[in-house]
């Protein structure tokens, strides 16, 4: 029987939700609203799009501030969702 590392999964599942978390916050993302949106389906489905992405790196590097060449919206999957979650009054201007 072949034994399947599941570590960078691992890793990537306890990595991600605080990035998801950590960029709802800088885009100022009213959490409540995000969590009621389809019955909570639309949560759910950002944190298997974050859990699963291939731009961690990027989203780490944004939150930094180390990456002043691009916008979330040029590499983050929930970005529409985290924009139609996001407060009126966010200073925050959206991409």
């Amino acid at each position: 029987m072949t034994m399947i590392n599941h570590q960078p999964m691992l890793i990537r599942s306890l990595r991600c939700p605080e990035l998801m978390h950590r960029m709802m916050e800088r885009e100022n993302v009213d959490s409540a609203q995000a969590a009621r949106l389809d019955g909570g389906l639309a949560w759910l489905e950002a944190g298997t799009k974050c859990t699963f992405c291939r731009h961690a790196g990027m989203c780490r590097n944004w939150l930094a501030g180390s990456e002043t060449r691009t916008t979330p919206a040029n590499f983050c999957r929930n970005w529409e969702f985290f924009h139609s979650c996001a407060e009126p009054s966010s200073a925050h201007t959206k991409a």
